[in-house]
């Protein structure tokens, strides 16, 4: 990306942005190497491209003379790049993280802390003299990690407790898991629509299946995925079924000695989402979730708190685990976004840290940011477009990004049609 100065300003208000990749093991091949335009002939995982100012992995950005870590632009220069709104509210670095991520193979099943929550987990872990690279350690910071994000591709997931209606007849229909819970109908059929009943039957059932004994866990899934594994090798297994998900899982997270990870279970027990691209959801505190496979753009706060139950090789803190979900059951909410002006489409997230958008700019389109707003992130995904802002002008090209200073009107042109994501600080 080149900036072509069309006249000379004191301070720069359009960043070319340089974001950071991880190798997680489950990432993908060809996704993020190609929106880079990168080779990866030895097939190294390209997991996800995050673009922040988050301490383990902080983007670069071009200023005159050449690249600084983005970290140290905004201790230099905060209140002018955030605007002062912001900074009091969060300090002197981006409140958000947003990244692309490809899962290749899926990731745990996870639920993230409230602040609250962060905040006493991370003193008392501080307290008990456990260094940040501790691996048993919940929280590596005292913030939150609400997060939304929305589909590139045709994206697998799973989102929440299904109605417990639908676990019931889970439970009743498959015969490996008849014995599990004898209990749960008839204390259905006593909470019926009390909302408190309902949670706590929820929480009593998966409370059960988190602290049975290994053996009995590993009897009751061994005989499901003896019944289920020729079915998946003869392709009979479609994705749409938990049970795909539970071969797959069981493969690709093995125990040692043996030992069947429980976090399978839990694959009956939520929803199973299919989206499309355009299409996302909000995963707030608390909620249990985990990306099963498939492209997205992801935007969360700038935090990296993350409480496991399972399908991962990381640790599982059960009693911190059932402190944290939120034992709601139901149908999740399927986001498609608010259509705006100039060709913009917000996902709009009940937190104030940040705010996810998608512009589609038709040939000839035009996109005006306005003059109140906060510090914004964008990545040209398709097409070319250039961006200016008083006196500045960028090419973006696909897999371009760049941060721009709060406050500074841009306006976005293509002459061919592009997409975009905008990751910005809503001002309220």
């Amino acid at each position: 990306m080149k900036t072509q100065m069309t006249s000379r300003r004191p301070a720069q208000s359009l960043y070319p942005l340089h974001g950071r990749v991880m190798h997680y093991p489950w990432g993908g091949y060809a996704c993020i190497p190609g929106l880079l335009g990168v080779r990866n002939d030895e097939k190294r995982p390209f997991a996800e491209l995050w673009l922040g100012s988050h301490p383990q992995a902080p983007s670069e950005v071009e200023v005159e003379g050449g690249r600084i870590d983005l970290v140290e632009l905004l201790r230099r220069e905060g209140e002018r790049i955030l605007g002062s709104a912001v900074l009091a509210r969060f300090g002197a670095g981006l409140p958000f993280l947003f990244k692309v991520l490809d899962a290749r193979e899926m990731l745990s099943i996870q639920v993230h802390p409230s602040r609250a929550q962060s905040e006493a987990g991370c003193a008392a872990e501080e307290s008990a003299g456990m260094p940040l690279t501790d691996p048993r350690r919940n929280y590596k910071d005292r913030n939150h990690k609400p997060e939304v994000h929305v589909a590139l591709s045709e994206f697998w997931m799973l989102h929440g407790f299904r109605p417990l209606e639908e676990i019931a007849d889970v439970l009743a229909g498959i015969p490996d898991f008849t014995g599990l819970s004898p209990w749960f109908p008839l204390h259905l059929l006593e909470v019926d629509e009390d909302p408190a009943g309902r949670a706590e039957l929820l929480r009593r059932l998966y409370a059960f299946i988190m602290t049975m004994p290994q053996d009995e866990a590993d009897r009751i899934l061994g005989g499901l995925l003896a019944h289920l594994e020729p079915l998946y090798d003869a392709g009979s297994l479609h994705k749409s079924s938990p049970h795909y998900w539970a071969v797959k899982a069981a493969r690709s997270f093995p125990l040692p000695e043996g030992h069947i990870d429980r976090g399978i279970f839990s694959i009956y027990l939520m929803n199973l989402v299919e989206l499309q691209p355009g299409q996302g959801t909000f995963q707030g505190a608390g909620v249990p979730h985990a990306y099963l496979e498939g492209v997205n753009v992801e935007l969360m706060a700038n935090s990296d708190n993350v409480l496991r139950g399972g399908l991962t090789p990381k640790h599982v803190d059960v009693a911190e685990l059932l402190k944290t979900i939120r034992f709601d059951d139901g149908r999740p909410e399927i986001l498609t976004g608010v259509v705006a002006e100039g060709g913009e489409r917000l996902y709009p997230a009940p937190v104030d840290d940040f705010l996810l958008s998608r512009i589609e700019l038709e040939p000839r389109g035009v996109h005006a940011s306005g003059s109140g707003h906060g510090p914004d992130i964008l990545i040209a995904l398709e097409g070319e477009a250039s961006i200016r802002a008083e006196g500045e002008e960028l090419a973006l090209r696909r897999g371009d990004a760049l941060l721009a200073a709060a406050n500074s009107p841009w306006r976005l042109h293509s002459s061919s049609g592009a997409l975009l994501y905008r990751a910005t600080v809503p001002l309220i």
